[in-house]
């Protein structure tokens, strides 16, 4: 039976993304391009994954660039100009730093960024677009 069904759970959406990095030890902006799943639920299963890597918000970027070795850096994110979705995170500092994230999507040959969702906190961000267990 050499079918389909096995292999096809597998394929990715070529949802193209920018993940924006701000306010992180030793990297205070950092950006990132990713080729797929850059849709709200696959940036949230990316967000999962990290936090499960390292629970400290403030190591939330290093776990992110370990798991995601496919992503590219960019100088800017307006290099990626096929990018549909944009995701910002911030580490907000004080006596116990919280993830915020923010996203905005552009329509497929669209110019300007459209608010989709945020600010919020990346556990609510998760808990929306992957409810339930995310790992």
């Amino acid at each position: 039976m050499g079918g389909t069904g096995e292999s096809s759970r597998f394929l990715t959406l070529a949802t193209r993304a920018v993940y924006s990095f701000s306010g992180f030890p030793y990297h205070p902006l950092h950006h990132l391009y990713l080729h797929h799943d850059g849709y709200p639920t696959g940036a949230a299963w990316r967000f999962a994954a990290a936090l499960h890597e390292a629970p400290d918000a403030s190591s939330f970027l290093g776990a992110f660039l370990s798991i995601q070795h496919q992503a590219e850096p960019l100088a800017s994110p307006d290099q990626a100009a096929d990018a549909e979705y944009r995701y910002r995170v911030q580490l907000l500092p004080g006596t116990d730093p919280q993830l915020q994230v923010q996203c905005w999507r552009r329509i497929p040959g669209g110019a300007s960024w459209i608010p989709r969702c945020g600010p919020m906190p990346v556990a609510a961000f998760i808990q929306r677009f992957l409810p339930g267990d995310p790992l």
